[in-house]
């Protein structure tokens, strides 16, 4: 029961990041599992608490995608790359009517998905930065909790096109991604952290 309807869920989510919330019926997300709307509710009758439990889902696959910052047979810029590695196949389907929608529909919804996005976002960040310290490859200096902020920044206002600041095709392209590390790198990196990124991210961009 439990695992058709965390199929069903993550599902919906699918659904919902590539054409928005409001666009997608209970209808829509019962064609798409193959089943009739009536199986579909035996599991899950109501949209809202999908739309929630879909943003739950959502939380856990970044939780899972930014633990990279945590594994310890990777250095602070292994851990960096790896994460670019990660997110580049997605970076060109980014879709924002999601966050259109969750914004005008779900504002309380987004407002809690974000608070507790922060909350993991900077404990990933602070154990990359304390770590690359550790390593040599980022200055002593750096104030761990300032700098991971100023990435947490980069989440929530570089990457929102509502903002502006930036087109949707632009946000879809691995170039903004990769100048975003380069300024992250050029602020924090000692000559052996340099040395490091230009090993893992120059060798990658010749390929």
């Amino acid at each position: 029961m439990e695992s058709k309807r965390t199929e069903i869920t993550e599902s919906a989510l699918k659904l919902f990041c590539q054409y928005g919330i409001k666009s997608v019926s209970m209808d829509d997300i019962a064609r798409e599992l193959g089943m009739s709307k009536k199986t579909l509710y035996q599991y899950i009758n109501d949209k809202n608490k999908l739309v929630e439990e879909a943003m739950n889902i959502a939380r856990e696959h970044d939780i899972k995608v930014l633990s990279v910052f945590k594994r310890q047979d990777l250095n602070a810029i292994e851990q960096f790359f790896e994460f670019k590695t990660i997110m580049e196949p997605h970076i060109g389907q980014y879709q924002p009517t999601i966050m259109f929608d969750l914004k005008k529909y779900y504002p309380a919804l987004l407002n809690d998905f974000k608070e507790k996005q922060k909350e993991f976002i900077l404990d990933a960040y602070v154990s990359n930065l304390k770590q690359g310290k550790k390593e040599g490859f980022y200055h002593e200096d750096i104030n761990e909790s300032i700098v991971a902020r100023l990435l947490l920044a980069h989440h929530i206002f570089t990457f929102d096109d509502s903002n502006g600041l930036f087109s949707v095709n632009e946000l879809r392209s691995i170039e903004l991604f990769s100048e975003v590390f380069k300024y992250h790198f050029r602020g924090t990196c000692t000559n052996e952290g340099m040395e490091e990124v230009e090993r893992l991210f120059c060798q990658d961009n010749e390929k």
